[in-house]
């Protein structure tokens, strides 16, 4: 039986993802759910936020015309006089669609003076033994307000676009926005007392120098020097093979970067076939779903993926007979990728 996309893609993450220390190997944790996230924020509240701050749970917000909402949980940083918003996300989920509408709700609440009055009743009976501070204070606490975003992960980096760093970037017209990765590793890929925590907090320019990281730059050579390097027979198969595969669609692009493989993309980073070439034959990568994915002669094999290597699956090439049959298969990638991207959106 097939594992599915996101099973495997746990597994991948896990085995990559490593901390060596003297106590042995801690592999990153994938979270069940948000409420297992927001747990251990609010054991490590102090840690992640500063010493001189004070985390309060969930509280029910409403905005002038009565639409509740009930942010993740507040943060008063009493160094900078300033209320934090948190919203608690995992990178698996739309991000577009869960953070985007909570955080204009919370923004509206906030622009509610009987939600703002409320908040500074509740902070005021909750700090009188450990802070002295004055209605007054805290009133101008509660209108200096920013959102921190606690996500498992700041973003991918082989996708095209991050959506998290949109957001951010949205978010920012409205005030001060902190994206905060937040990870867990431990031992035997289960959650015990002995584990621990990764985390660092990014301003919104911080967040675009690390997304700038990530920008792939295609550096191609032009398809004659592949194919110098063919035999006549694998030349032939070449040409013919690509021409196949950009009629499947033609928002298809063939690309020879100088690393020595040729791919093929509907759009940058978004390459559904590579093809290598070990001597005497072609080596075809294809990105799939196992769960549709058909292969009647069973040529194909599974490949697991790596940061760097995108790819499901794997087949070889010889001669222009099998090129109709691995059209067959490199057109199923197609429609993968297609539909991935759909989904994105």
């Amino acid at each position: 039986m097939h594992k599915s996309r996101l099973e495997r893609e746990k597994i991948m993450r896990k085995e990559e993802a490593v901390i060596v220390t003297k106590d042995g190997r801690y592999h990153l944790y994938n979270y069940e759910s948000e409420i297992e996230l927001e747990k251990m924020i609010i054991e490590h509240s102090s840690e992640i936020f500063g010493k001189n701050t004070r985390y309060f749970n969930k509280r029910k917000i409403e905005s002038k015309s009565g639409l509740g909402t009930t942010p993740d949980g507040y943060v008063i940083d009493f160094d900078k006089k300033k209320l934090y918003i948190v919203e608690v996300e995992l990178i698996k989920h739309d991000l577009r669609r869960h953070i985007l509408p909570q955080i204009t709700s919370f923004i509206m609440a906030l622009q509610n003076e009987k939600s703002r009055e409320k908040l500074v009743e509740i902070f005021e009976e909750e700090l009188k033994s450990s802070y002295k501070l004055s209605k007054e204070e805290l009133k101008s606490i509660v209108t200096n307000y920013g959102i921190i975003i606690l996500i498992d992960e700041v973003g991918d980096p082989m996708k095209e676009v991050n959506p998290l760093l949109e957001i951010v970037n949205f978010l920012a017209t409205h005030g001060e926005v902190i994206a905060l990765p937040f990870q867990t590793y431990v031992k035997d890929n289960k959650l015990s007392p002995d584990h621990i925590h990764l985390f660092k907090s990014f301003t919104k320019e911080e967040l675009e120098k690390e997304s700038r990281k990530w920008t792939f730059k295609w550096t191609t050579v032009p398809v004659e020097e592949r194919l110098e390097k063919l035999d006549d027979n694998l030349k032939e198969v070449l040409r013919e093979l690509g021409k196949k595969v950009c009629c499947i669609a033609d928002n298809i692009k063939e690309k020879h970067p100088k690393s020595g493989y040729t791919t093929y993309q509907i759009s940058k980073l978004k390459n559904f076939c590579a093809i290598k070439f070990p001597k005497g034959k072609l080596e075809i990568y294809l990105k799939v779903d196992n769960n549709t994915f058909t292969d009647k002669k069973k040529i194909t094999e599974d490949i697991k993926r790596t940061p760097s290597w995108t790819f499901d699956k794997v087949f070889t090439i010889r001669s222009q007979k099998d090129i109709d049959y691995a059209i067959s298969l490199i057109e199923q990638a197609y429609q993968c990728i297609c539909k991935s991207k759909n989904k994105s959106r």
